[in-house]
């Protein structure tokens, strides 16, 4: 009496193997921006807190940030790239960048926080 094969075939193992490898990467590389990112947000999410209702400066809001990017080892984006401006609402702080990381060969992500935008409001 015939029997019916039983599990996967040594392709449809490999196929399923590298697919996994490949998200694996993705998810190695990618993470590292992504804490950097929240990390940014919840520092200057702090600096908002800290400096409403006080009048601020846009160096103060600087050297504030400066601070705490690092004691938090922040590295996808320099204090520079960041925009602190006086506007008439209040301080505008942008802090929207992009990220390349090499993936594997010449296969690059890029990664765009484009909602980092906060604003201290004038008392």
């Amino acid at each position: 009496m015939k029997t019916k094969q039983a599990g996967m075939g040594m392709i449809a193992t490999l196929l399923v193997l590298t697919v996994v490898i490949v998200f694996a990467t993705l998810a190695v590389k990618l993470a590292p921006i992504y804490v950097d990112y929240w990390t940014l947000t919840r520092i200057i999410n702090d600096v908002i807190e800290e400096e409403r209702g006080s009048e601020v400066t846009p160096a103060a809001i600087r050297r504030d940030l400066s601070n705490r990017f690092v004691t938090n080892r922040v590295e996808s984006i320099a204090l520079r790239d960041i925009k602190i401006s006086s506007e008439k609402e209040g301080i505008l702080i942008d802090a929207r960048y992009e990220k390349r990381t090499p993936v594997m060969f010449n296969v690059d992500a890029v990664v765009h926080f484009d909602e980092a935008m906060f604003v201290i409001p004038r008392s």
